[in-house]
């Protein structure tokens, strides 16, 4: 009884990932939106190449009125199709404190390097992502040096793909 599932999910999971490389990915140029983690913020996309987009999102938490810039690089791949991806990348942030009066020593607007990795799908002029964008502090004394970030974005698609790819046309590569 193992063997009769076991072949058919080792397929499955080859094709889960190796099938996506051959793909191309998002099928966006710029997208721009709304993000909710632990604040309210916007977000912008731009394709740079095929398979990369540049990211900015400029956030102000829910509680606390602080700001946060965070601008990343990202590399997508698909999983089904186009339209559905699979994204990893990394940048910086930069986070500006509210000002608190009763504090004897204000903390210094902290900064340093946040990874993000998250799925997105793409339904007509919609995009839909949820990621996880942890921030890693490296300068300043506001904040966890450490902080778990997950993040759900809707995006409006303002343009299609800028650079486009035949390489999913696998006898291309082979003639």
């Amino acid at each position: 009884m193992l063997d009769k599932i076991k072949k058919p999910f080792l397929m499955l999971l080859f094709l889960s990932v190796w099938g996506p490389l051959s793909i191309s990915a998002q099928s966006y140029g710029t997208a721009l939106g709304v993000r909710v983690s632990d604040g309210f913020g916007f977000t912008l996309q731009q394709q740079v190449t095929v398979h990369t987009t540049a990211e900015v999102i400029l956030q102000s938490g829910f509680q606390q009125k602080d700001v946060t810039l965070t601008v990343l690089g990202e590399l997508h791949n698909s999983l089904l199709t186009r339209g559905f991806n699979f994204y990893v990348g990394g940048g910086v942030y930069h986070r500006w404190l509210e000002k608190n009066e009763n504090l004897i020593v204000m903390p210094t607007n902290p900064w340093g390097i946040s990874p993000i990795m998250g799925l997105e799908l793409t339904m007509g002029k919609l995009n839909f992502s949820a990621d996880f964008k942890p921030n890693i502090r490296l300068a300043g004394s506001g904040g966890d040096a450490f902080e778990w970030r997950t993040g759900i974005s809707i995006r409006y698609k303002l343009a299609g793909r800028y650079f486009k790819d035949d390489s999913w046309k696998f006898w291309k590569n082979w003639f």
